[in-house]
C-alpha cells in the first residue's frame, strides 16, 4: 500500500507523517508549500493544478486528503476559500475516480455544525455552517458522498474538533499556542465573555494514530467525530497550562463574541465502535508535551 497525502507540510500533515514514517509506510507527501522531513518523498503540487494532482494520485492507493484553504482567511476571501477547497478537492477526487483509488481519507471540520442545538454533538447533528471555511467542508462531505453513489469512489471522513499539540504554533492564532506565548510572555491572558465555553480538544498524536489505524481498518463511505468525548473550559485550559508553565494567570475578561458557542463536545459512539478500546491522550499530559515542544522551537 502507498499513500498520498495531500496538505502534507502542515500541523496536522507532519504529524501523520512521522506516524506513518515510524512505521515503514510507504508515503509521498504533497503541499503547495515546502517540507523539511528527512526521507519523504515529497512532490510540490498546487491543487488548483489538475496535472499536478494526477501525477500524484497516480502512484497511490489511499488518499489522505488534509489540504485546506482556513478558516479565518476564508472570512475575507470566501471565494478563495472556495476554489481551493472545493475546486482543488475534486480534482483529486477526479484524479482518484480516473486511476481507481481505493479509499480517499478526508479532513472535514466540526465547525460545520454551526449552531450546537445539542451536545455531545453527533454525527447526525444539523449543519448550517457560519463560515466560508465551514460551507465549503460541508460541500465536499457532500461532494463525496455524490462520487461514491455516481462513480463508487469511497471515503473516510473524519470531523475534526480541537486539534492542538506539536508542530502547532502560535502564529496559527489556535488557544493552546496562544495561551503558551502569553503566560511566558507576561502571565495573562484575554479571554472573550466568561472562560466558561466548552471545547473538546484532541492531542494530535492521537489523530495520527487514528490514521494510521484507518489505513488498517476496512472503514468505507463513514463520516465519523475526531474528538475525545470530554469538555474543558477555556478557563480549564488556561488554569493548567499555569500550573504547567508555574505562572499564576492573569485572565482579562472581555466582552463575549456575538455567536460564540459555549458548549462544543463531541458524542464518539461512532468512533468507539470502530476503533475499539482507544485510549486518548489526557489534557494535561498532552499540554505538557505540547508545551516542552513550544519551549524548543
Amino acid at each position: 500500500m502507498k499513500v498520498g497525502i495531500f496538505g502534507a507540510s502542515g500541523f496536522v500533515g507532519r504529524n501523520i507523517i512521522k506516524k506513518l514514517q515510524a512505521n515503514n509506510i510507504d508515503l509521498i507527501a504533497s503541499d503547495i508549500q515546502n517540507l523539511d522531513i528527512k526521507g519523504v518523498e515529497f512532490v510540490k503540487a498546487d491543487l488548483l493544478n489538475p496535472l499536478d494532482v494526477s501525477n500524484i494520485v497516480k502512484d497511490v492507493d489511499v488518499i489522505i486528503h488534509l489540504a485546506a484553504h482556513p478558516l479565518p482567511a476564508s472570512i475575507e476571501h470566501p471565494k478563495m476559500n472556495a476554489k481551493i477547497n472545493i475546486e482543488g478537492t475534486l480534482n483529486i477526487l477526479d484524479a482518484a475516480k480516473e486511476y481507481g483509488i481505493d479509499n480517499v481519507i478526508f479532513s472535514s471540520a466540526s465547525s460545520i455544525v454551526g449552531k450546537v442545538d445539542y451536545s455531545p454533538v453527533d454525527e447526525d447533528h444539523p449543519c448550517f455552517p457560519k463560515t466560508p471555511y465551514g460551507v465549503a467542508k460541508l460541500s465536499i462531505e457532500h461532494y463525496l458522498r455524490v462520487y461514491q453513489e455516481l462513480y463508487n469512489l469511497n471515503y473516510l471522513t473524519f470531523r475534526f474538533f480541537n486539534l492542538y499539540g506539536p508542530e502547532q504554533h502560535p502564529a496559527s492564532g489556535a488557544l493552546i499556542p496562544m495561551v503558551f506565548k502569553k503566560l511566558k510572555e507576561d502571565g495573562s491572558f484575554n479571554v472573550f465573555g466568561d472562560g466558561n465555553q466548552m471545547r473538546d480538544f484532541i492531542y494530535v498524536e492521537d489523530i495520527a494514530e487514528i490514521y494510521y489505524r484507518a489505513l488498517h481498518h476496512d472503514i468505507r463511505n463513514q463520516v465519523v467525530n475526531l474528538g475525545t468525548g470530554k469538555g474543558s473550559t477555556i478557563k480549564d485550559i488556561i488554569e493548567k497550562a499555569g500550573k504547567i508553565l508555574n505562572v499564576s494567570p492573569t485572565i482579562n475578561y472581555l466582552p463575549a463574541r456575538p455567536g460564540e458557542i459555549d458548549n462544543f463536545v463531541a458524542d464518539i459512539k461512532k468512533f468507539q465502535k470502530i476503533f475499539q478500546g482507544f485510549s486518548f491522550t489526557p489534557i494535561d499530559e498532552g499540554l505538557r508535551k505540547t508545551f516542552e515542544w513550544l519551549s524548543n522551537i
